[in-house]
């Protein structure tokens, strides 16, 4: 693992409930350690990753502080192996082969079935088998989403004009679209340059019949206002805002909206 980020506050030292925030994907790893209503961060590491299966052993080993009773544990699982199955035609014993088909899964793979409230639909997605089960074993009490799941309940799906949250990690982003109260696209998607992720939006953006006069881009995770990827968007997108986590942060040299999918765990378990 490679250490990308890493943010520590002091401490008032009077007795505080505190939970923890994981997200574990593919080639990234992030926690943070708050107070119980997440709006205060006491300390947080975000990693950069290449074995999968490996990746929650790894942390921790290096962090003996993740041994500690908490108060909450929210996880999300960051793996694009997923897809939205309406309630109506769910089948749950279908799950496995349906990821099968899309995503040639195996049996080294756990397949959880999400129902995602207010939306009927369920998320349908694969976890490495080993990486849940030491996430069962080592936080039985916790509580776990898929991140496109997250971040459907943090979307403003009313927007007439349309509304794209998108996370940026060193190598990939995630697009979660909805309009007029409809979701339209949740997908990751590979990029190496600025243009990769223009094309990608300007391409979701026509496929979806949107405006990008109108679309909202609610932006977060590894993205700069002075980057040639923002500058790129800028050029193409009238509407670009910044989603900022909402705890409080002292002294910190990083953005705020770098960390906003892990603090979207915080509304999910409110």
């Amino acid at each position: 693992m490679k250490q990308l980020f890493h943010i520590e506050q002091p401490e008032t030292g009077e007795p505080v409930q505190k939970q923890l925030l994981l997200n574990i994907g593919e080639t990234h790893c992030s926690f943070a350690i708050t107070n119980d209503d997440g709006d205060k961060l006491y300390k947080l590491f975000y990693y950069a990753t290449e074995e999968n299966e490996t990746v929650l052993p790894a942390l921790l080993e290096q962090h003996p502080e993740l041994d500690a009773t908490f108060y909450k544990v929210l996880l999300s699982y960051d793996h694009p192996q997923s897809t939205l199955v309406p309630w109506s035609q769910f089948r749950h014993e279908e799950g496995l082969n349906l990821l099968k088909a899309l995503y040639g899964i195996n049996g080294s793979s756990t397949v959880i079935s999400e129902s995602i409230g207010g939306w009927q639909l369920y998320n349908v997605f694969a976890v490495p088998a080993s990486l849940h089960e030491l996430v069962s074993k080592k936080y039985a009490a916790g509580q776990y989403w898929h991140q496109y799941s997250v971040a459907i309940k943090n979307i403003q799906a009313a927007e007439s004009g349309g509304h794209l949250l998108i996370d940026f990690r060193k190598n990939d982003f995630t697009v979660v679209a909805a309009a007029n109260g409809q979701l339209l696209l949740t997908q990751t998607f590979l990029y190496t340059t600025p243009e990769d992720v223009l094309y990608y939006l300007l391409k979701t953006v026509q496929q979806l019949g949107l405006s990008q006069q109108e679309v909202k881009l609610s932006l977060s995770g590894l993205i700069d206002k002075q980057s040639a990827l923002y500058k790129e968007l800028y050029q193409y997108f009238l509407h670009l805002e910044f989603r900022e986590a909402g705890w409080e942060v002292i002294n910190s040299d990083y953005p705020a909206h770098f960390f906003t999918s892990l603090n979207d765990l915080v509304k999910c378990a409110s």
